[in-house]
């Protein structure tokens, strides 16, 4: 009898577990869907709001985008183009918050960071629009952006910081045999190698009795004086 007693307990316990397996199988499954269900509520509503800004529908447009936010606020998407708007219409500090929660949606976070630096640069904010640029170059933001990073670096000054970019400039401008850029880069890395002086990691090696840094920075002094083209601006 224990033996037939114990069996029906297990047969119990297993069918309990299986049950709970399937309700939480079922429960996972219900979620998925509604997520899907909000998703797909929040980007009908801001294809809505791109055909009628597209039209010149600016309020309509509006109160789209706010439908697609509201439904679905880790939407990138509509988080840009309502943030967009509001900066359009004057409300920055409502567009720079919008901006703020697309850093962190998925597919927009070089786009966010880029607008609310244009943003906070327009504001006079240049220093939190330098940090927001220099994150947009980080995570992708391409060749324009990458320049104008250096040209915010070189206006404040920062001339390590304007070198190490435009260092990058000139090697994705030889990646591309672009010899037009290049030599423009060159000519920008030359002057800025001149203006960092000791505060260039690499050139700073050439008062270093570390032999390693010292023929680094012999060798990017040649490099910087052979330019075609160039006039010598290193020390």
């Amino acid at each position: 009898m224990w033996k037939v007693g114990h069996a029906a307990c297990g047969w119990r316990t297993t069918h309990f577990l299986g049950v709970a397996v399937l309700l939480s199988c079922a429960l996972l499954a219900s979620g998925a869907r509604a997520d899907s269900f909000v998703r797909r509520l929040a980007e009908r509503a801001l294809e809505r709001g791109l055909a009628q800004e597209a039209r010149g529908d600016i309020a309509q447009a509006l109160t789209s985008y706010d439908e697609a936010v509201r439904a679905d606020v880790t939407l990138g998407a509509a988080l840009m183009r309502l943030g967009n708007m509001r900066d359009r219409l004057g409300d920055k500090r409502e567009a720079e918050l919008l901006y703020t929660r697309a850093t962190t949606a998925v597919g927009t976070e070089a786009d966010a960071y880029y607008a609310r630096a244009l943003l906070r640069n327009n504001a006079q904010r240049r220093p939190e629009a330098t940090r927001d640029l220099a994150q947009a170059v980080e995570l992708g933001g391409g060749r324009e952006r990458l320049r104008l990073l250096g040209s915010w670096y070189v206006e404040s000054r920062n001339w390590p910081a304007a070198l190490a970019v435009w260092r990058a400039i000139l090697a994705d401008a030889q990646a591309r045999d672009d010899e037009a850029h290049a030599r423009e880069a060159r000519v920008t890395v030359s002057a800025l190698s001149w203006l960092a002086n000791d505060t260039d990691p690499v050139l700073a090696g050439a008062s270093s009795t570390d032999w390693v840094r010292k023929s680094l920075a012999r060798t990017a002094l040649r490099a910087a004086a052979t330019d075609q083209g160039v006039r010598k601006l290193t020390p």
